[in-house]
């Protein structure tokens, strides 16, 4: 009597799973995006070099009012990609003194021009970056 009910209970099961597919909702996984390398034999770029990158930084960024009166002082270290046309996405700060010199550190990376891109076997990749900002009186 057992096998008869597991018998049954087994098709029953397999009828439900044998409806028509059309019904079915399909699940796709996420498009792959391409990787992102941390070194590679062509680094990215800011247009002019090193020296021209720190001059940008220089020129465009404002101390937070709130941190000079404080006379508040440090380091953000700030990471982004560098895409394959020399565009700049996802950044993240991973250290900083304070949330304004967070916030004045994205400002100021976003306004960068395209960097020269980096390669990777003679292609355009993606390339994570990571950067410095001083805020010193």
């Amino acid at each position: 009597m057992k096998s008869i009910l597991s018998s049954v209970l087994c098709l029953l099961g397999f009828a439900l799973f044998a409806q028509d597919e059309s019904n079915l909702k399909t699940i796709s996984a996420p498009e792959p995006q391409e990787q992102v390398y941390h070194i590679v034999e062509e680094m990215p770029e800011f247009p002019g070099g090193q020296d021209s990158l720190y001059s940008f930084i220089g020129k465009n960024v404002r101390y937070p009012e709130k941190l000079m009166k404080e006379k508040l002082q440090g380091v953000v270290y700030i990471q982004f990609i560098v895409e394959k046309d020399g565009s700049i996405e996802e950044t993240k700060i991973l250290r900083s003194p304070h949330e304004l010199f967070s916030e004045e550190s994205k400002r100021v990376v976003m306004l960068m021009p395209k960097w020269k891109n980096g390669k990777q076997g003679g292609k355009a990749v993606r390339v994570m970056f990571n950067l410095p900002i001083r805020f010193r009186l």
